[in-house]
């Protein structure tokens, strides 16, 4: 018995696309982020420094990410930038925000690393 080509064809076909399909498909692992205020009342005077920590789900740090922090007033429409986040080995971080005005700031942190969830972390900041 003899095997069409249109047989072959579509076999070698189906095999292509499996393996572009392989090729493209990125899991995402989730991702752990521990954010710990260094103080639990601040000053409008000084910088409010959050430390983070991100590992994957066996305990593993995360080197690589890209934190995104951003912080609001919860009574007002006022927003604060990031002032400054720094890498300092083994999966930590440290963010420094100048939280400018007496208030309770509402404070929300992504992690984004190649290949993993984006966790987040939200954070109450009492000013005096």
């Amino acid at each position: 018995m003899r095997v069409r080509p249109f047989f072959w064809l579509l076999l070698a076909t189906s095999c292509i696309v499996v393996l572009i399909f392989a090729a493209n498909w990125h899991a995402h692992v989730p991702a752990v982020l521990q954010a710990h205020l260094e103080q639990q009342t601040s000053t409008a005077t000084a910088n409010t420094t959050i430390h983070l920590h991100l590992t994957d789900e066996q305990g593993l740090p995360i080197e690589v990410a890209q934190i995104i922090s951003q912080a609001n007033m919860t009574n007002m429409n006022m927003v604060s930038k990031q002032s400054s986040i720094r890498y300092v080995g083994q999966g930590n971080y440290v963010a420094q925000l100048h939280l400018y005005m007496a208030g309770l700031w509402l404070i929300t942190i992504q992690a984004q690393a190649d290949g993993f969830d984006t966790p987040h972390q939200t954070l109450y900041v009492q000013v005096l």
